[in-house]
């Protein structure tokens, strides 16, 4: 009997290598529990670092959709002030063509009714001419018929006073008195 106490000794007494290897096995639990554990938290702050990223991906978005909201707004207020803008600036233009067109009409019509006025003085000026002209044609022609009937006249008288014979001239008989044919009829 003696042996079985030693060996239920040696059973109630745990040896060096089962300690070892209960501390051995206790590690192993411990860093089965550790690294368990850590992989929980790696997961856990995996899963917060990708919601966090979501969240931030999601803020993001929002800001730069309002963001790209807003150059659109932007955009759409600077067309419409450039529109404005090249409306107005038309509208300037135009008005300053009308008014220029009418100012050139303007002068056109005054330089017309000038121009009009000139040809009306100088058709007055050539028809009094004209008449003048003909008055004293007119005069000229009398005057010429009168000039051609004394000539005429005195033709005759010449041709008389040539054909007929000094009868009884006197010596002394000026040339006027010579030339006088209707006194020696």
């Amino acid at each position: 009997m003696s042996d079985r106490p030693a060996e239920e000794q040696a059973v109630a007494q745990p040896s060096v290598g089962d300690k070892v290897n209960a501390i051995i096995a206790a590690a192993e639990s411990a860093a089965q529990e550790i690294s368990d554990k850590a992989r929980l938290e790696a997961h856990n702050i995996l899963r917060m670092a990708e919601q966090q990223a979501s969240e931030r991906i999601a803020e993001l978005t929002r800001e730069a959709a309002q963001a790209k909201t807003e150059a659109d707004q932007y955009a759409r207020d600077m067309t419409e002030a450039a529109d404005s803008y090249g409306t107005q600036h038309r509208r300037t233009v135009e008005e300053e063509a009308r008014r220029l067109l009418t100012d050139a009409e303007a002068k056109a019509k005054e330089q017309v009714e000038t121009a009009q006025a000139k040809a009306d003085d100088l058709e007055r000026n050539v028809v009094q001419r004209h008449e003048t002209l003909q008055r004293e044609m007119k005069m000229l022609e009398e005057r010429k018929q009168r000039v051609l009937e004394s000539l005429r006249d005195l033709a005759a008288q010449i041709q008389d006073a040539l054909v007929e014979p000094a009868d009884k001239a006197p010596e002394s008989e000026e040339l006027v008195d010579a030339l006088d044919v209707e006194r020696r009829r």
